[in-house]
C-alpha cells in the first residue's frame, strides 16, 4: 500500500449511488473527504457521512471551480458526476454538455491551477458498441469519450495522471435509481405487470461494494505511475447475465412471482447485446457473485430475513 502524507480527496459525484458508498468507504479508510455538490443536490445519500466531510457548492462558473480546488487542497480527485441519458432528446444536449463535459473541464482546469496531480475519472463500456475500441452507443457515452480526450491534453501538458474506470452496471441495497433491480423489487411488491425488451441482452453487474474497491485499487495504482501517465480499465463481474437469466434469479431468491411481458418493448436503439471485456483493473475482482449480491441487497431492504 501507498504511504500519503496528505491524505485529501476531492469526490464528484458523492451525493449518487456509487459515489455515496465511496464516500463512506474513503472516511472509513482515513482520508479526508471534500465533495462537490450543486445548490440543488439532494444530499439524502450522505446524510449519516455529513459530520466526516466537507461539502463544497459549486456555482458552475470556473473562478468558482478555482475557488474549491484551492480549499479542498485535495492530494487525488475522484471525478463521478456524470449527466445519464440513454437515449436523448434535443433538449438534452445541452445539459449532457455542461454536465460531462464544461463541468469536467473546468475540473481539470482548476487542478491545472493548484498542481494536483492525480484523478480518477469513471467512464461506461457504453463507449465500445459492437466491441470497437471507440464506438458510443449514446451521446452520454459521446460525451464520456469528450472528457477523456480533453483530459488527454492535461496529461501531456501537465503533471497531471488519470486512470478511468468503465463500469458496465452497479447495484446494491437502497438503490433510488430507476434500474432494473429497482423495477423488480416495485413490480415484487406491487404485482403490476411490466413490459420488458425480448431480454436477451447481456448485462455485467458488480455489487456497489466491488465498485468501491476497485475505486481504492486505482486509488493505489495511480500514485506509482509516472508523470503523463494516462490509462483506462474495465471493472467487471467474472460472469455476465442476461437480463432474463437476471430476472429468473431475483424471482427464485425473493420467492416472488414477477409479472412481466417479454418482448412488449423493442430493444434500445444501439443496445449492448454483449458486455465489452476491455483491459482488467490491476490486482481487483469481484468477490461478490451475482446469487450473493441479490440475496445480501434482499436482506438489507429486509425483503428477505437476514437469517
Amino acid at each position: 500500500m501507498v504511504s500519503v502524507v496528505n491524505k485529501s480527496v476531492l469526490v464528484t459525484g458523492a451525493t449518487g449511488f456509487v459515489g455515496s458508498h465511496l464516500v463512506k468507504g474513503l472516511v472509513g479508510d482515513g482520508w479526508d473527504v471534500h465533495i462537490i455538490v450543486r445548490s440543488r443536490s439532494n444530499l439524502e445519500q450522505i446524510e449519516n457521512k455529513a459530520r466526516s466531510i466537507t461539502v463544497h457548492v459549486h456555482d458552475g462558473t470556473m473562478q468558482g471551480m478555482n475557488d474549491i480546488m484551492a480549499q479542498a487542497s485535495p492530494y487525488i480527485v475522484i471525478h463521478l458526476a456524470a449527466l445519464f441519458i440513454g437515449e436523448h432528446r434535443s433538449q438534452d444536449v445541452e445539459p449532457l454538455i455542461q454536465s460531462n463535459i464544461l463541468f469536467g473541464a473546468q475540473l481539470l482546469e482548476a487542478m491545472r491551477q493548484t498542481n494536483v496531480a492525480f484523478m480518477v475519472n469513471t467512464g461506461t463500456h457504453w463507449q465500445h458498441y459492437e466491441h470497437a475500441d471507440y464506438n458510443p452507443t449514446s451521446l452520454y457515452a459521446a460525451t464520456k469519450q469528450a472528457f477523456i480526450d480533453l483530459a488527454c491534453y492535461y496529461t501531456q501538458a501537465t503533471p497531471l495522471r488519470m486512470i478511468t474506470l468503465k463500469l458496465a452496471d452497479t447495484y446494491g441495497p437502497h438503490d433510488p435509481r430507476p434500474k432494473i433491480f429497482s423495477l423488480l423489487r416495485r413490480i415484487a411488491i406491487s404485482g403490476e405487470l411490466l413490459k420488458m425488451s425480448p431480454g436477451e441482452q447481456e448485462l455485467g453487474f458488480v455489487y456497489v461494494d466491488d465498485v468501491v474497491e476497485a475505486f481504492i485499487a486505482a486509488i493505489e495504482l495511480i500514485q506509482t505511475q509516472p508523470e503523463h501517465y494516462q490509462d483506462d480499465f474495465f471493472v467487471l463481474p467474472e460472469k455476465c447475465y442476461t437480463l432474463r437469466e437476471i430476472v429468473r434469479l431475483y424471482e427464485k431468491i425473493s420467492g416472488l412471482p414477477l409479472a412481466i411481458e417479454w418482448g412488449a418493448r423493442p430493444y434500445r436503439k444501439r443496445e449492448m447485446m454483449k458486455v465489452h471485456r476491455g483491459k482488467p483493473l490491476p490486482r481487483w475482482r469481484a468477490k461478490v457473485d451475482l446469487f450473493s449480491g441479490i440475496l445480501r441487497m434482499l436482506q438489507l431492504e429486509q425483503i428477505l430475513p437476514t437469517d
